[in-house]
Parts: structure tokens; sequence; C-alpha cells
């Protein structure tokens, strides 16, 4: 039954990419982070005028610190920028632009959102070309809580496993890698523990994030 579901659902998916792929515009080819960046709506760039955008870019392919002060009086910096990958940082916070290939030569965007204060948490959306936003789902399954914790416990160390159980909050990071192309995924919340219990919990939380590949529809594992 379990299997006939997982089957049902992968099926679902490869039939909302098939949809979507072709709903998409073949135009998209031509588009680089470079434009899409400049292009940025207002609701997502709420502190950057699009003058702010077009200096960052220009002062980062004139190879100058690409460097700006916001609307909010605050400074920002493009910190790296390639026909595919661009970062924004912002003070604590940071902006991903990860422009993916589909496998009909369209695109798709994908955002990546993160703050930290002091924990980092991030939110990660997908777009087409236009910014037009499209449902996470179809892209990818993010990893949950149970799947950062080692799934083989001695039996007699279970309490030390129970020290993550009140953990109620869930504060995920996103980071993409340009140069290896693979999105990863980590579960800060253990960071909230105390010195006494983090040092009892750490045997038991993995201590790599788990990673993603694009295959050209989705990110999976």
């Amino acid at each position: 039954m379990y299997l006939c579901r997982q089957f049902t659902g992968k099926m679902k998916n490869i039939i909302s990419i098939l949809l979507l792929i072709s709903c998409l515009p073949l135009s998209a080819a031509a588009q680089t982070v470079e434009k899409l960046f400049a292009s940025l709506p207002e609701s997502i760039s709420l502190t950057w005028t699009e003058i702010n955008r077009l200096e960052l870019i220009e002062l980062y392919k004139a190879g100058l610190t690409a460097a700006v002060e916001n609307q909010m009086g605050d400074s920002c910096s493009l910190t790296r920028m390639t026909d595919n990958y661009l970062q924004i940082q912002e003070g604590k916070s940071s902006l991903e632009i990860i422009v993916l290939q589909m496998v009909n030569d369209s695109k798709v965007v994908c955002l990546i959102q993160t703050v930290c204060a002091p924990l980092c948490d991030s939110h990660l959306e997908f777009y087409t070309v236009n910014w037009k936003k499209l449902n996470n789902d179809v892209f990818i399954t993010p990893a949950v809580k149970a799947q950062f914790i080692k799934e083989r416990i001695d039996p007699d160390e279970q309490n030390a496993r129970n020290v993550l159980i009140p953990l109620d909050i869930s504060l995920m990071q996103f980071r993409y890698d340009p140069d290896s192309r693979e999105l990863l995924q980590y579960y800060n919340t253990p960071q909230y523990l105390s010195s006494n219990d983090k040092e009892k919990a750490a045997p038991y939380l993995k201590d790599t994030p788990i990673v993603f590949k694009w295959n050209q529809t989705r990110f999976e594992k």
C-alpha cells in the first residue's frame, strides 16, 4: 500500500512537470541571471530600487566592490554572479537566484531568501522567467526534521535522542553551490539547545547537509 501511494505521488509529480513544461516560454533560453535580477519585482525586492540593482551589476562587472546603500540606509553587496547564479548579501540576510535549465530548453528560476537572527532560516520559491509564481511541490520535496536524525540508535540511549523532541520549531537553511550545482539543506534548530543538551544530542544528529541535485525537472536527493 505504501509503495502504491509513493508511486502514485511520483506519477502526479511527473504529470505536473510535463504540464508545466508545455506552458513555459521557449524564449527563456536567452535569459540570464543578470537580466532576471534587473527585472526583479518590487514585491520581492522590497529594499532595492531598480537603480540599486543595475548599479550592483555594473560595479560587479567592472571588477569593483559591488556594494550600494538600499532604501533603508543599509549596505547590500553582490558577492557572486555567473550566467546562472547570483548572490546578494544584506546585513544578516541573503538572496540567491538560480536559473535552472529544463528539459525543453526553457528555464525555471529558484529563489532562496535566508534570514539569520541569529540562526539561519530560508524561504524557497520557484518562478517562471517572467516572475510568475510556481508551485514549490513540483520542483522539490524538502527534507523534514526526522531525516537529519540518525536512523539506528541504541535503545539504551534513546533518552539522548529525546532531547530533540521538544524542539517544535523547524529552522531549515538552504544554500546553493554554483560550482557543484548542488542545493544543500541544513537543519539549524539543534543550535538552540543548551551546551549540555547539544553535547548529548550530537552523536545522533547527521553532521552533513542533505544534498539535492537538479535533474532538469526537479531537485532530487
